[in-house]
């Protein structure tokens, strides 16, 4: 059905990698609002589902698509408060649907975010994978940001993310380094353990025998944010469609969701390492997992998975609560703040009333 995101996350490993980073490049002098900002999201027949763990159910589950159309609509919101001078765009094979009476077509046309429907052609054959099963889609939207030529910039996000800041120091980067990226770190995954269905080792073997240096093993970067500019992304998406028919057809290990072929790429393009962190960060607020800093303040980029079905929900609700409002002009009035994105998803602590709604719907997960 939808998605787009992985458990994944980022703070990032830099022990081999920082070596092979390409040198920086000089930023264009070109001036003006020439980056695109976009989410998607991917609706699965009964036929291409798979398990979505964030939500505990398949990807077509009706359920499932409302949650991660909540997602979309407050991700964008967010962005929309903090770059009202930048073009937005929604990446998607559905057309929006009405989600507890919003009509989100209606929603995203009033806040004049483009609405770009692409067939998914980057899939893999139903029952290849478990999880995560239409994550390949960030291969076809790379391939119409690149046909379309409508801007120098893309900054692509899974639809669980909060914007806090401007996207002037993430546009920055890009000209500096082609694209940003996100390696993670023994803190998310230890060096032996498979993510996703593979090692860094197995990635490492993979680029071996796709053409790069033999060695024991890669960064693996998370899908989270794809920020390239447009000569990059036309590289990235040639690497993608020379390797494709040998990920579909992989009888060794190879790539099975994006961010495995994404790592596999950047090496490929001597990218430097962690040039995203700055920017972003995947924060855990769950019970159990909860990676929440004091330093997560000074983020341009909240990403939440945890939060899909509580704290996007709840601000979901209270954008949509008046109609008519716009995100650019109102967005103190429709509750996108700092101080109520804490509120929302619990950082650094949850209050009371989030507790509450929070052990409930686990307690309900749990016991049915």
């Amino acid at each position: 059905m939808l998605f787009a995101n992985h458990d994944r996350a980022g703070s990032g490993n830099r022990e081999e990698s920082a070596t092979r980073s390409a040198p920086a490049r000089k930023a264009p002098s070109r001036k003006g609002p020439d980056t695109r900002i976009a989410t998607w999201l991917v609706a699965d027949s009964e036929e291409e589902a798979t398990f979505c763990p964030q939500v505990g159910a398949q990807s077509n589950a009706p359920d499932t698509l409302a949650t991660y159309w909540r997602c979309v609509a407050v991700s964008l919101a967010s962005s929309l408060a903090v770059n009202p001078d930048l073009p937005h765009c929604l990446y998607t094979n559905s057309a929006p649907p009405v989600i507890e009476g919003v009509c989100i077509a209606e929603l995203l046309d009033r806040w004049s975010v483009q609405i770009v429907t692409l067939p998914v052609t980057f899939r893999l054959a139903p029952g290849e994978v478990p999880q995560w099963g239409n994550q390949f889609y960030v291969f076809d939207i790379l391939r119409d940001f690149v046909k379309r030529q409508e801007s120098r910039r893309l900054i692509l996000l899974d639809s669980d993310c909060l914007w806090l800041r401007r996207a002037n120091a993430i546009s920055a980067a890009i000209d500096r380094h082609g694209a940003l990226t996100y390696p993670l770190g023994p803190d998310e995954h230890n060096f032996c353990e498979a993510i996703n269905g593979l090692t860094r080792a197995d990635l490492a073997r993979y680029l071996a025998r796709n053409g790069g240096r033999p060695r024991g093993w890669i960064d693996y970067c998370g899908g989270e944010i794809l920020a390239v500019d447009r000569s990059t992304a036309s590289r990235i998406l040639e690497h993608a469609r020379d390797l494709w028919p040998g990920i579909k057809a992989a009888t060794t290990p190879a790539p099975r969701e994006e961010a495995h072929l994404l790592s596999v790429i950047y090496d490929l393009e001597k990218m430097k390492m962690g040039t995203a962190n700055p920017f972003i960060r995947r924060l855990w607020t769950g019970f159990r997992r909860n990676n929440l800093a004091s330093s997560d303040r000074q983020c341009t980029i909240w990403h939440l998975p945890a939060e899909k079905r509580t704290g996007f929900r709840d601000l979901f609700r209270q954008i949509t609560s008046v109609p008519g409002r716009d995100p650019r002009s109102e967005s103190a009035a429709m509750g996108l703040t700092f101080r109520n994105y804490c509120r929302a998803m619990g950082w650094p602590r949850r209050g009371p009333a989030k507790f509450a709604r929070d052990l409930s719907l686990k307690l309900a997960d749990k016991f049915g």
